[in-house]
Parts: C-alpha cells; sequence; structure tokens
C-alpha cells in the first residue's frame, strides 16, 4: 500500500522531524460541447500523493527553527524513487529557518460534509440532466452559446501526518466553462467568457447564470461608448461583488496579520456603518450548500467549524493555518475557505433604482487586499439614471475601498458564489469612471 510505504519510508529518514501525507484519488467526467453538439466525452481516474516533509534545526541564537518541502509522488513510484525524492526534500528543508511550529494531532472529531445529491450514483448519470439545463438558457435571441465545457468529479481525500492524525472524507466538483456569442447585421461579433463552479445539481442556478450571460451578451451587441459622468456609485454583482467583499476576508487570515500585510488589524474597525453604509458581519465557514471548496478539514487535516471574524463592523478573530496561529499565539482556527457575509439593510431592486453605473464584465479585474485598490477595463456595463437603463462599454472603473470603509451598502438578498455566500449586490459610492472616449 502507497501510504505505508510513505511512511515507511519517511521515518527511514534520519532527518524528517514530521511528515503529512495527503491521498487524493479523482473520479472525473469531462464533455466538451461546440454549440450545443457534444464533440468529446470522457472519463478520468487518477490518483496522488502530496508529502509535506518537516526538518528541525537550531537558528544563530539557538532558538528552534522548523523547515518544511513539499513534494507530488505518483502511485507507481518505486521504494528507491520515493526514498530519493524525500532525501532530496529533506536537503531543502534542512535550509530553510523558519522559527517552529507543530502539525495538528489527532482530530477530536469525525467532521463531515453534507451528503450531496451527486451521491449515491455514477457521475456520467448526472450529466445529461446538467446539460439541459445549461442549454435550456437559449432561446432564438441575438445571443448564443458557442462553446461549452462540463466536468463533474469526486474527490476521495485522506490526510495523515506523523503526529497520529488520520481523516477522510469524501466531496463533489462541477464547473463550466463557456463562450457566448452575439451578432447582428453589420456588427462585429461579440464574444463573452463564463465559468460556474458548483458542488450539487442546481438545475436552476446554472440556467439563470448561463442566461445572464447570454443577455450580456446581446447588450453589448447595443451598448453605446463609456460616457463621461461624475459622482455616480458603481454598482456590482455577483462573482464581482464577492471580490470586493474578498478584501475584508483577507484581512481575516492570520498569515496576513504575520506578515503585516493585512488592511485591518484586530480591534480595528472595518465598516460600522456611522459613515452611511451597512455595518459589515462577516464568518469564516468551512462549507456553503453548492460550493465545491466546502472542506471539513484544511490542507493540514485539522477541523474546521465557523469563525465569526467580523462582528457588527470590527475585526475580532483570525482564521489560517496552524503555522501562523501557533506564531501569532491565537486558537488554532485552522484555514477556512470560504466566507458567509451577513444580509445588507436595503433590496436589490432599491438600489437598483437609484442612479449609477453598474459594472457588469471586464477585461480583468482587480481588488488589491493590502491597499483595497480596485479597478479595469470595462467591456460591458449600465448607465442608470432618469429612469433609463443604457448598455455601455470602453473605458474603466477604478477606486480604493478604504477611501470608501464605512460606505459600502449591500443588498439584502443572497447568492452563492466561488468564494462564499454573500450579498447578491453591492453600491460603492466613491469610484473614478474613465470614458471611453
Amino acid at each position: 500500500m502507497m501510504l505505508d510505504t510513505l511512511r515507511s519510508a519517511l521515518a527511514a529518514n534520519g532527518q524528517v522531524a514530521d511528515y503529512r501525507i495527503t491521498e487524493t484519488v479523482k473520479h472525473g467526467v469531462e464533455w466538451y460541447f461546440i454549440g450545443s453538439s457534444l464533440d468529446t466525452a470522457r472519463s478520468v481516474m487518477t490518483c496522488g500523493y502530496a508529502v509535506q516533509l518537516y526538518v528541525d534545526g537550531t537558528d544563530t541564537q539557538g532558538e528552534r527553527t522548523r523547515g518544511a518541502y513539499s513534494l507530488t509522488l505518483h502511485p507507481t513510484s518505486t521504494a528507491e524513487e520515493i526514498r530519493a525524492a524525500i532525501a532530496r526534500g529533506a536537503r531543502a528543508a534542512a535550509g530553510m529557518k523558519n522559527p517552529w511550529y507543530p502539525v495538528p494531532g489527532p482530530a477530536a472529531t469525525q467532521n463531515t460534509l453534507p451528503v450531496s445529491a451527486f451521491a449515491g450514483k455514477l457521475l456520467v448519470d448526472s450529466m445529461e440532466g446538467l446539460c439541459a439545463a445549461l442549454y435550456a438558457a437559449e432561446d432564438q435571441g441575438a445571443a448564443r452559446i458557442n462553446s461549452l465545457e462540463l466536468f463533474l468529479s469526486r474527490f476521495d481525500r485522506r490526510i495523515v501526518n506523523s503526529n497520529g492524525l488520520d481523516v477522510r472524507w469524501s466531496s463533489y466538483s462541477g464547473f463550466v466553462e463557456y463562450i457566448v456569442n452575439a451578432a447582428a447585421p453589420g456588427q462585429e461579433e461579440i464574444e463573452l467568457y463564463g465559468d460556474i463552479a458548483f458542488s450539487e445539481p442546481d438545475y436552476q442556478r446554472l440556467t439563470d447564470e448561463v442566461r445572464g450571460r447570454l443577455v450580456l451578451a446581446a447588450d453589448r451587441l447595443r451598448a453605446i461608448p463609456t460616457p463621461a459622468v461624475t459622482g455616480l456609485p458603481v454598482l456590482f454583482r455577483d462573482e464581482l461583488a464577492a471580490q470586493i467583499y474578498g478584501y475584508w476576508f483577507a484581512s481575516s487570515k492570520a498569515q496576513a496579520a504575520y506578515e503585516k500585510t493585512a488592511a485591518f488589524s484586530v480591534g480595528s474597525c472595518v465598516a460600522d456603518g456611522s459613515l452611511g453604509g451597512d455595518v459589515v458581519q462577516l464568518t469564516a465557514v468551512p462549507s456553503v450548500a453548492g460550493n465545491p471548496r466546502s472542506a471539513p478539514f484544511d490542507a493540514d487535516g485539522q477541523a474546521l467549524s465557523p469563525v465569526p471574524c467580523i462582528e457588527a463592523g470590527w475585526l475580532r478573530r483570525l482564521v489560517g493555518p496552524l503555522k501562523y496561529t501557533h506564531y501569532l499565539e491565537i486558537d488554532p482556527a485552522g484555514d477556512l475557505p470560504l466566507f458567509e457575509v451577513a444580509p445588507g439593510s436595503t433590496g436589490l431592486r432599491d438600489l437598483e433604482s437609484e442612479p449609477h453605473i453598474e459594472a457588469a464584465a471586464f477585461s480583468d479585474f482587480f481588488v488589491e487586499d493590502t491597499t483595497g485598490d480596485f479597478g479595469g477595463e470595462l467591456r460591458l456595463g449600465y448607465l442608470v439614471d432618469h429612469g433609463q437603463r443604457t448598455p455601455i462599454r470602453g473605458g474603466s472603473i477604478t477606486g480604493s475601498l478604504a477611501e470608501n470603509a464605512g460606505r459600502v451598502r449591500l443588498s439584502r438578498e443572497r447568492c452563492v458564489t466561488a468564494m462564499g455566500i454573500a450579498p447578491k449586490a453591492c453600491l460603492i459610492p466613491v469610484a473614478s469612471v474613465a470614458s471611453a472616449g
């Protein structure tokens, strides 16, 4: 058995003080479409082993140190190849002199994820229903699906370490990436990219997200160049809004606090509503229904539970790998993968009715975790003013979340995104919109 072989090889190496082995078995189905026609279908099964080994030493002041090295091994690796790889890793780790930190011990509870609706049947048997939901959004309008790739996988994971930890769990991960095209006589064809990550057969969500992208492509055909506008707030939705909230989540990470790159420190005000915005409530969570990043344990094998990080607008707690929580001498909460942001105080329709610029699609979009600067080149947006909603294109939108601290307004309605569950939209009052001219 590969795990036993790895354990024996690690124990036999005199330099290795601790280790962690992660076994990942993937069963997957992949379908590739051109238009609505299935072009290629295949099944995959892989097994891999990730090893993290630790070598201890002392620094020039005699303080205990720890070096870590990661390596990946195939299940067909021979015992000799394994020993050689471990020896190389141990030599590399021995040259690292980080402050010492522990590895987790046995889990107090065997955490689990809620049972997925994909469980209990073959993966391929779920593909027809998923495809039907994705293509249900197509009609005879100006936009169509040009190509689509659909992936559905089950991951079986097991983590063991030298300190007696042994945990395992299974999860499902679905992913769609697709291109939609829109064309009209006498105009250049429009192309937009979309992707969806999911872990449940939520057919309505799949249909709605593709339909939304088709609408954007059709609107791009009739969009006018972004005019010069000043003083209007900017509305972000869905995944773009999630990137805004990710700025707050980034400051809840122990690694950012230790490396002094966090925008906020524990005990500081993130957004308490005093400047007209919503009070931010953010909880780091291990799982969100429908999100494939959900996990009962982090990469170290540490059991995860929800942790309220930002309460009543103030940063109260940090989360992160055991290495950094140990350095900061705080509770070892684990590296929680997702966040939940509480609903805002305003309905989405009310936010949409106010004069604003909506940022719908960018050529690129960034939010800088440390400074809060954000921006991107606008591929499609909407100018909402005097009761009119006009598609616009070109130019750019930039701003600073630090400048908008306490001013951001959140919708009451929430949605699942790649980063967690949070208000479906947010309104940023201070931003710069550069015209396309």
